[in-house]
């Protein structure tokens, strides 16, 4: 049995489809099981325990290069089983062309309706269940069935290997020694960057998070702002709020982690390392609750983004903590802005509150 499943969408999204390869595995030890995935994924792919292989599906590529290196991979994989979890739609139609005998995976569009033999309509908005659990209820056309009973069995794996955690960390400390910064302190990770329409907190409560906790734990922990390029607009307002002059004593404790220079490897062998990790519903957020860091994350009310659908999976829950606005929202798909009388919700949520989340779960 070789099995392809296409999730070629966002980190976050490929992290939570990752337990389908377990559950099959479970089933069948001797399938082949390949993704394919976006070149941004790739790295949570990597030494993966039940993932046998990957494959980097560039879909921003002209039309006629996504076709040619579909069929490729098709051709390489020779897949008896092929499922669509999420991304690019064109694969579908090629393990039509090309005869895949059992073509699963979810029911939406119309297209989905004709190239897919074994898909399973799922109405997801209703947001009866976790990501996760809607993508493993796609394998029963293999008679696999999902429990809800066991949805911490199912929950999704990173593997760093000892080596390179030891480099990468290294690696860094000779970074911030670079920059005049201690390497001995405890490290706070705060992410205030998201990608996509989901609703977040205010950048500068981040960087009010950041000052309340050094004045409550004097001198004690080395801030860690991750970010990518794309975060650029979520971290104006963090650095506008740390450059007042009263904040000028925190600079040889903060330091601004480009996440893209060395790779999602690195980040994640220096994010294992952390004490706590805060930050929005985004992938950096699944990988840090994935890595077994304590997690404290602010959620939307909204239906479809809401955390029962899209929060962090972690076996440890008693280290994460899912803070979301208390209030009554109607909306299911998109805030409605100043239509809503709750309008600008996520500020409800206190930056004492967070930190006091935060401290709890943290081992100090």
């Amino acid at each position: 049995m070789r099995v392809l499943i296409n999730r070629s969408d966002a980190i976050g999204d490929s992290i939570l489809t990752m337990p389908m390869a377990k559950i099959i595995k479970e089933k069948h030890p001797n399938a082949k099981i390949t993704f394919l995935i976006s070149s941004k994924s790739a790295d949570v792919f990597k030494s993966h325990p039940y993932v046998d292989d990957f494959k980097i599906y560039h879909r921003n590529a002209r039309f006629y290069l996504k076709i040619r290196e579909i069929f490729n991979i098709f051709t390489d994989v020779k897949p008896t089983h092929y499922f669509y979890v999420g991304g690019g739609y064109l694969p579908n139609f090629i393990s039509w062309i090309t005869r895949v005998p059992f073509r699963g995976g979810l029911k939406s569009r119309w297209h989905t309706y004709l190239f897919l033999n074994k898909g399973v309509r799922q109405k997801r908005s209703m947001v009866t269940m976790h990501e996760m659990e809607y993508n493993l209820n796609l394998l029963a056309p293999m008679n696999i069935d999902y429990n809800y009973k066991d949805k911490s069995h199912y929950s999704p794996e990173i593997n760093l290997t000892q080596d390179e955690l030891e480099k990468n960390l290294n690696l860094f400390k000779k970074d911030l020694i670079k920059e005049g910064i201690s390497p001995d302190r405890k490290m706070v990770f705060i992410h205030p960057g998201m990608t996509g329409h989901t609703l977040n907190w205010s950048s500068r409560n981040y960087a009010r998070l950041l000052v309340k906790f050094d004045q409550k734990f004097p001198d004690k922990f080395l801030y860690v702002v991750s970010h990518t390029p794309s975060d650029n607009p979520f971290l104006q307002g963090f650095k506008e709020f740390l450059a007042r002059k009263e904040n000028a004593f925190l600079k040889k404790r903060i330091y601004f982690f480009n996440g893209q220079k060395e790779g999602l490897r690195h980040y994640m062998s220096i994010l294992q390392h952390a004490a706590v990790f805060i930050g929005p519903s985004t992938g950096t957020t699944h990988i840090a609750s994935v890595l077994g860091v304590p997690v404290v994350t602010i959620y939307s009310p909204i239906k479809i983004q809401s955390a029962l659908r899209w929060g962090p999976l972690a076996k440890n829950k008693e280290k994460t903590k899912i803070l979301v606005p208390d209030v009554i929202c109607g909306e299911v798909k998109k805030c409605a802005l100043r239509e809503c009388p709750y309008y600008e919700c996520m500020g409800k949520i206190e930056v004492e509150d967070v930190l006091k989340q935060a401290v709890a779960i943290m081992d100090l």
